[in-house]
């Protein structure tokens, strides 16, 4: 064992030696990891008749100081700040998460799904590598090569495969593409979670670790998703996307949660695996089918995947695969045919491509009921007209719809059909649309909830065409509430709740409406493509909204408002409207 150990430690160095990594003659990530083995670590455990130990000494996991510093190294000096302050790993902290991991009541296996095909060797090393620096143990990789020719990616794989009993290899004969070679490795799988992790990314050695306590915490969760970055052709670290929590609309504009995924085995399986016809969004079109067979979903605000630009991907170049553009439109009209909707998909041509427009045929005029009231009357009698307004409304009328009088629309009746569209959509209680000024700044494009009980509104004050972090103002997305001058709500909705609560008189009834709509499983939904005009700017800010509504609020949803905005990551500012990193958030 002791001799086969150190051909796999001088084989992989061989295979890193062209590697950033690779310093002085001296491979600093394997010399550790496969030279002096003295103990077994025993990392197979038969558990559910899944696993069973399978060798005598099983490689050690534990990365080294320099290759953590690597792993959390950024081309952007703020990103390294937030990195080192948010996000770096040493090796005392991975040495406690497996001790907490080893004593975790539920140990889930989790099967990495990774399908290879001529597959550079230094990344699909780094790849495999990352895996093995798991800090949660209770793992396998299953790795489906596509038919590779490449000699270098198939030795790589046959000693890996031979060396780490942990990482089954599968070899197609011939290339039939990335679904294929997918449900392949599905097939091979024994583990309960799916893990699906592509050939050239890496993982956080955390990363399984935050799956495992989040099952822990509620293990009847179906699908549980992470933020992440991207890594640059030096693998460094930048572009960070934080995600929103469970947001079933903007699922319609974008694959968000996309890396890091875990899927429940079963749930896949049911659904049928990947589909062959959306080959290059076929993990948007799994993600489509399987959301609608569950709701219990849950987002990781940490970073643990991490996406590598190539020549060759999407990440760096995104017209390099048209087709997946493509199969993702038509994933999006398989989703809105299967929900019985009715609508267009299109890319929007003005936003980074995987960008999408779901334009919902609207309903009737005549079944929603339009309130106008003025902008300048008393903030303190807002409560009492709105609900005046919806009294008195035709209860034939399934959608309410209220917008300030000194808001304009170049189509008003366009803009009120597109907000009235969204609640035909199953979950969606109240719809908001995009606020400009005369200037064309930014008014509204969705709210945050703070803790202080005064909402921040994203981008107030930016250029109109300014897209924003996540295209938070050029696409359809979930937010907690509506703007107060411009809302949609259906009226069994509003009827159920009673319209706005006693003890409010100004705008935080809507809030408080929309809070309230939640905790009764009804979403809140913006579009950008209902846009009004404040001409005049009359619209009131909401530091002037009436304090004893802020008191009232506060002393309603503090501990709602301690959990943050789950529709704003908890890594991003509340100080500015720029949807910036917040640094003073700490390890």
């Amino acid at each position: 064992m002791k001799e086969s150990l150190e051909k796999y430690g001088a084989f992989f160095k061989k295979m890193f030696a062209s590697s950033s990594l690779f310093k002085k003659g001296r491979n600093v990530v394997f010399d550790r990891a496969y030279g002096k083995i003295k103990e077994r670590r025993s990392l197979f455990r038969e558990r559910d008749g899944n696993r069973v130990d399978n060798e005598d000494v099983s490689p050690p996991d534990m990365p080294d100081d320099r290759l953590l510093k690597f792993w959390a190294s950024s081309e952007w000096a703020e990103y390294q700040a937030w990195i080192f302050h948010n996000d770096f790993i040493t090796c005392d902290d991975w040495k406690e998460m497996r001790k907490r991991a080893v004593s975790f009541k539920a140990k889930p296996l989790i099967s990495v799904i990774t399908p290879t095909y001529n597959t550079d060797t230094e990344m699909l090393l780094e790849c495999i590598r990352s895996v093995q620096s798991q800090a949660y143990p209770f793992w396998e990789m299953c790795i489906a090569d596509d038919g590779s020719t490449s000699s270098e990616t198939l030795e790589l794989l046959r000693e890996t495969a031979a060396f780490d009993p942990r990482i089954k290899v599968s070899f197609l004969p011939e290339n039939h593409g990335i679904c294929h070679a997918t449900n392949n490795a599905i097939g091979m799988a024994s583990g309960e979670y799916l893990a699906f992790l592509d050939h050239d990314d890496r993982i956080s050695p955390a990363a399984f670790y935050y799956v495992a306590d989040a099952l822990n915490h509620n293990y009847s969760l179906d699908v549980i998703y992470s933020d992440r970055d991207m890594l640059s052709t030096r693998g460094l670290r930048f572009m960070h996307l934080f995600k929103p929590g469970w947001s079933p609309e903007l699922l319609f504009s974008m694959n968000y949660i996309c890396h890091l995924m875990v899927y429940k085995k079963s749930l896949v399986d049911m659904v049928g695996g990947v589909h062959e016809e959306f080959e290059g969004s076929q993990d948007y079109d799994l993600v489509l089918r399987v959301m609608e067979k569950t709701k219990n979903v849950h987002h990781i605000s940490r970073v643990l995947y991490h996406w590598r630009q190539s020549e060759q991907s999407v990440a760096l170049n995104h017209n390099v695969k048209d087709y997946a553009y493509k199969a993702g439109v038509k994933a999006l009209e398989h989703a809105l045919k299967r929900r019985n909707l009715n609508g267009t998909v299109q890319e929007i041509s003005t936003l980074w491509r995987g960008h999408y427009r779901v334009q919902l045929d609207g309903p009737s005029s005549d079944d929603i009921s339009v309130h106008y009231i003025e902008n300048d009357f008393p903030l303190d009698q807002y409560v009492t007209r709105v609900n005046k307004e919806f009294s008195a409304s035709s209860k034939k009328r399934p959608f309410l719809l209220f917008v300030g009088q000194g808001l304009t629309a170049s189509d008003a009746m366009a803009a009120y059909k597109e907000m009235a569209s969204w609640l035909q959509v199953e979950g969606v209680g109240i719809v908001t649309g995009k606020i400009v000024d005369a200037k064309k700044r930014i008014v509204h494009a969705g709210m945050v909830q703070k803790s202080d009980g005064v909402p921040l509104f994203t981008y107030e004050g930016a250029d109109a065409s300014v897209p924003g972090y996540i295209a938070a103002t050029a696409v359809v997305r979930n937010v907690s509430a509506p703007h107060p001058w411009c809302f949609a709500v259906r009226r069994d909705v509003w009827d159920s709740l009673g319209g706005f609560a006693r003890g409010y008189i100004g705008p935080h009834a809507v809030i408080d409406f929309s809070l309230r709509a939640e905790k009764q499983g009804y979403r809140t939904v913006f579009t950008p493509f209902a846009d009004f005009l404040d001409p005049c700017e009359s619209i009131v800010p909401a530091s002037s909204w009436p304090q004893e509504d802020v008191v009232h609020f506060l002393r309603k949803w503090q501990a709602r408002l301690t959990n943050g905005d789950l529709y704003y990551n908890k890594n991003l500012t509340l100080k500015l409207e720029d949807m910036g990193l917040d640094y003073s958030v700490s390890k």
